[in-house]
């Protein structure tokens, strides 16, 4: 079956925004040509791809297995492209990569030297942000990749790919005065002096949703991960932290697991990219050696 690649392309802006209107925009047409186009789309392939209302439009499930297909597809040509050239005129590009510190300097950090002996014509430069403002940078194509905390707003936006690469596990540690503290319910845990990220973290968000919110007023609130950890070694209160960021401190006796009555289900660290960017040597490079099993 030939159906035209432009089709394609306009049905793959419609499905990145979920906007006919935005999709419009950044094609340069008309409102109604891209309409026309959908409609063409559809009759040649003889199914539906969009459940479009006067507010909103949304995928069909044909529709949205389609797009994930076209933007795997597009994403070959795009990111061929992209690294023909610079192998061409031998110019590389940076990678630009946002990153939660604390996700830095605990996860990443042994993997950016095998980066650079892979890549060695490649730049790297580094934003420490939190979570989302991270995928912030991502959307408006300050930067390449982000790895971040998984929350669940990353499923819903068709524009990026979300990569998983590791599942961790929290848990509620405390100074050594909280040695033989007993396991604690929820109302005890509340009681205590809590050090948590400010609001809209990423880790934040996963603690507030754990507690229903009830934490109206913590001990502290602080920017970094790494800043609470040492509060708690110093024993100014309790914190919910990666394993595999305190799991050390546990085994020399810096600081001690708090065992608790709420649930702790695990969670993801994800590489997060724009459908939008096609990928440069260099990300592509990265990308292949985080997710090298």
């Amino acid at each position: 079956m030939a159906i035209s690649t432009d089709l394609y392309r306009t049905f793959f802006s419609v499905g990145m925004y979920l906007s006919f209107s935005m999709a419009a925009k950044e094609i340069g047409v008309s409102q109604s040509a891209i309409s026309q186009s959908i409609k063409q789309l559809e009759s040649e392939l003889e199914m539906k791809l969009f459940v479009r209302t006067t507010k909103s439009v949304s995928f069909t499930p044909e529709g949205k297995e389609l797009f994930d297909a076209v933007a795997q597809a597009f994403a070959i040509l795009d990111n061929g492209i992209v690294q023909l050239r610079e192998r061409i005129h031998n110019q590389y590009e940076s990678l630009q990569l946002a990153v939660p510190d604390t996700l830095c300097r605990h996860f990443l950090l042994s993997y950016l030297q095998r980066w650079k002996m892979a890549s060695p014509k490649s730049g790297l430069h580094i934003t420490n942000r939190p979570s989302p403002d991270c995928v912030d940078m991502v959307l408006q194509q300050e930067a390449q990749l982000a790895i971040v905390n998984h929350y669940d707003a990353l499923l819903t936006n068709p524009q990026l790919e979300v990569i998983p690469l590791l599942t961790v596990q929290d848990c509620f540690v405390g100074g050594s005065t909280y040695r033989d503290v007993g396991t604690l319910d929820l109302q005890a845990l509340l009681e205590e002096p809590l050090l948590l990220l400010s609001k809209g973290a990423a880790s934040r968000t996963f603690f507030d949703d754990l507690t229903n919110g009830a934490c109206h007023k913590p001990a502290f609130e602080l920017g970094s991960l790494d800043v609470i950890l040492d509060l708690v070694e110093i024993n100014m209160g309790i914190a919910l932290l990666p394993l595999m960021m305190v799991e050390e401190k546990i085994n020399n006796g810096s600081v001690v697991m708090i065992d608790t009555t709420v649930s702790l289900p695990t969670r993801q660290i994800v590489l997060v990219r724009s459908r939008r960017t096609p990928l440069s040597q260099g990300a592509e490079d990265f990308i292949n050696l985080l997710t090298k099993v």
